[in-house]
């Protein structure tokens, strides 16, 4: 898969298709606009996919769809505003999109979200002020992130760990902080 600039819009002809994983495929720069067409895809991974230049917004049809990672993707700058349209996802996983720009909005639509990973994505500085609506949510990773400031929703959220630096959680005003094995040098907070 390294040698794929672009993957065949006859992909999108799967209809079964449950999981697309594409790890490493270092010269992938589009992906077929009509990608929505994989409805009953629940697994999306995209790892080190680094000319990857976005994401399709026909992503929004994926109605099935509970797990997106889209991990060391360092060219993609936003994420389409269709993905909350994305019901049953669960997982979104940003790690290390270092070109990313912001969260869309309407990420807060994504009611049954437990996992929302923004690890190393240094260009986000906040996160959507109605976030504290995702009353699923679990655990929210924000270590290394651009992110100076919480949304004051996010306090309605019990049981929320939140990952970070000890730096940048005590800049919250977070004190009592509890050190993880999970990921290197990193505290998390549990509301």
């Amino acid at each position: 898969m390294r040698e794929i600039k672009h993957l065949p819009d006859s992909i999108c002809m799967l209809k079964h298709l449950k999981s697309l994983e594409l790890e490493s495929s270092l010269l992938l720069e589009k992906l077929p606009d009509d990608l929505g067409r994989l409805q009953c895809l629940e697994k999306l991974h995209l790892m080190d996919c680094i000319s990857l230049g976005g994401i399709p917004n026909s992503i929004g049809n994926m109605k099935r769809l509970k797990r997106f990672r889209l991990t060391h993707c360092r060219q993609v700058e936003k994420l389409p505003e269709e993905i909350g349209s994305l019901e049953c996802l669960e997982e979104l996983d940003l790690e290390d999109c270092i070109s990313l720009r912001d969260i869309p909005n309407n990420v807060c639509k994504l009611k049954s979200l437990i996992y929302l990973f923004l690890r190393f994505c240094i260009r986000v500085k906040k996160l959507p002020k109605e976030l504290g609506c995702l009353k699923c949510l679990k655990e929210l990773n924000i270590d290394g992130s651009g992110i100076s400031r919480l949304p004051q929703s996010i306090y309605q959220l019990k049981s929320l760990c939140i990952y970070g630096s000890r730096g940048q959680l005590e800049s919250y005003g977070f004190t009592s902080l509890t050190m993880t094995s999970r990921y290197r040098a990193s505290y998390y907070v549990e509301l």
